[in-house]
């Protein structure tokens, strides 16, 4: 690679000289692998195209949750009625080490539920890796990857219109019970699927120009004022830290972006602080209001369990708000990974240490006489779930691959969509720190995502072409 900006150059969709000769030898490139599954099978090409961009425009909708499973099992049968056609497009697939990478850290998990205590729950935790089946049912058609992330965006847009909804008090649609809009799911997953679209649209609005840029943007404005409305907090460290970081990178390595991110840098400035100013003097804080209250709410509960306060805890409350159980349920999680550094307690087993700790009970377990150990304890972080679980060994089996992403993504920077999924990683490792996203079936989905689009931006190897 003689420089990191590579211009997006000509498109994955097939060509004639990406084609594969009958009789000839599999592909040796995903180019070609693609263009060996629509060559070897057009109808079925389409029909599978539309099945993917189905699958991603529902997997954010996470007021139908069913509706990914059913899409992901039509996805697999029609996968498996196209292979004799197409079956020879799997061989880059299999020869990308990060294919086996990604496979090395469910494949630990499953072998950590020998020792597990609890291995009913590491069999409940596994259910998500079924979305480990994306990454080869979308690869015949990952030349048109583009569209799926467009069918993504165009998902989370409608949990906007249902938020909005929401907001409005239209009839059957009401807010939780904190008053946030969380489009019937859970808000901080709400909040995780429009950081993943916010993102996108980000790296997008900073590449191009024109109309396609002005509709970006428009999508952009709208994406954030549902973020807003989840009132989630975890989601808006996120997208801070990936917002800023994508920003940088595209001044760094983009140089053709400069002018255009100084630019749009200044415009948004403006922009807020008309919007805020307009909010304070017209509207009473309508809309910045909830944002404060909900950052002065972090800081109070922050300040409530700072010091040693085991003992007031039955009289203040203090460790059932979100930041109090957080650091509670951190601390706990600690303890357990410090007694099984190596190779942790096992899946699923991170509740069984922990019957000491009876202040992580909900109240309806605890006036139960429930033990944690019976409870399927969430410790709201990724890291430390999987530290205490399975391990050092398990952590860095799941981190290797993201880094791995992570590399690739950044060498194709010209691209707004891989550059995008460089930093929509950003992103979701960010917001894994507060909460379990490998227990989250939606969650692995978008990781899966992003591992597809790592395995488009991978550099051809010796022998062979881009």
């Amino acid at each position: 690679m003689s420089s990191v900006y590579l211009p997006p150059g000509r498109p994955l969709i097939a060509t004639a000289e990406d084609s594969v000769p009958a009789g000839t030898g599999p592909p040796t490139t995903l180019r070609a692998a693609v263009a060996l599954a629509r060559s070897a099978d057009p109808l079925g090409h389409r029909v599978h195209v539309a099945l993917a961009g189905a699958f991603a425009f529902v997997l954010p909708l996470g007021m139908v949750p069913i509706a990914k499973d059913v899409i992901l099992i039509a996805l697999a049968v029609y996968t498996l009625l196209r292979l004799p056609k197409i079956h020879r497009c799997f061989h880059p697939f299999w020869r990308d080490p990060l294919t086996w990478l990604i496979l090395a850290w469910p494949a630990w998990f499953g072998l950590s539920l020998l020792w597990s205590p609890s291995p009913a729950f590491g069999v409940e935790e596994s259910r998500v890796l079924r979305m480990l089946l994306l990454l080869p049912l979308l690869w015949p058609v990952l030349g048109h990857y583009h569209v799926i992330i467009g069918a993504f965006v165009m998902g989370c847009g409608v949990i906007v219109l249902f938020q909005l909804g929401q907001v409005l008090g239209l009839p059957g649609f009401t807010v939780d019970i904190q008053g946030r809009a969380d489009a019937a799911m859970q808000p901080i997953l709400a909040g995780a699927f429009l950081v993943t679209a916010a993102t996108w649209l980000l790296s997008g609005v900073l590449h191009w120009r024109g109309r396609r840029g002005a509709a970006i943007a428009a999508g952009l404005i709208v994406i954030v004022v549902g973020l807003v409305l989840t009132g989630s907090r975890g989601p808006w460290v996120s997208l801070a830290i990936a917002g800023t970081l994508l920003v940088l990178t595209t001044v760094l390595l983009v140089p053709p972006a400069r002018r255009r991110v100084a630019a749009l840098g200044g415009l948004a400035t403006v922009a807020v602080a008309g919007v805020v100013l307009l909010d304070i003097v017209l509207l009473s804080g309508q809309f910045t209001n909830p944002i404060r209250a909900r950052v002065e709410t972090a800081l109070v509960e922050t300040d409530a369990s700072a010091g040693d306060a085991h003992y007031e805890m039955e009289l203040g409350g203090w460790h059932r708000t979100p930041v109090g159980y957080r650091l509670l349920v951190w601390e706990a999680a600690t303890q357990v990974f410090r007694a099984n550094p190596i190779i942790g307690t096992g899946g699923g087993g991170l509740s069984s240490e922990l019957d000491a700790s009876w202040w992580l009970s909900p109240p309806e377990a605890a006036a139960a006489g429930i033990p944690v150990s019976q409870q399927h304890l969430n410790p709201h972080s990724m890291y430390l779930q999987v530290l205490a679980s399975t391990g050092v060994i398990g952590l860095l089996l799941l981190v290797i691959p993201m880094v791995m992403a992570w590399c690739r993504l950044l060498g194709r920077a010209g691209d707004p969509v891989l550059l995008g999924a460089a930093f929509v990683l950003v992103a979701w490792a960010s917001g894994a720190a507060f909460d379990g996203y490998q227990m989250m079936t939606s969650m692995m989905a978008v990781l899966m995502l992003i591992y597809l689009a790592a395995m488009i931006a991978r550099q051809p190897t010796r022998g062979e072409t881009t």
